[in-house]
């Protein structure tokens, strides 16, 4: 049953390693410098002032 154990420390440093890897991916691919443009149109979006009425 301890291999049990030691499997289960294994998991648990394995789902870090994968979380730490899946935060950098995204933040290197939020501060691309191709995607400054589109990211920078996105953050506007709540601040333009659209009066239509549908």
């Amino acid at each position: 049953m301890e291999w049990l154990q030691d499997f289960a420390i294994w998991l648990r440093q394995l789902w870090v390693l994968w979380l730490m890897l899946l935060f950098l991916g995204v933040v290197a691919w939020v501060y691309w410098p191709r995607r400054k443009d589109k990211l920078e149109r996105h953050g506007r979006i709540p601040l333009e002032d659209n009066n239509e009425e549908t």
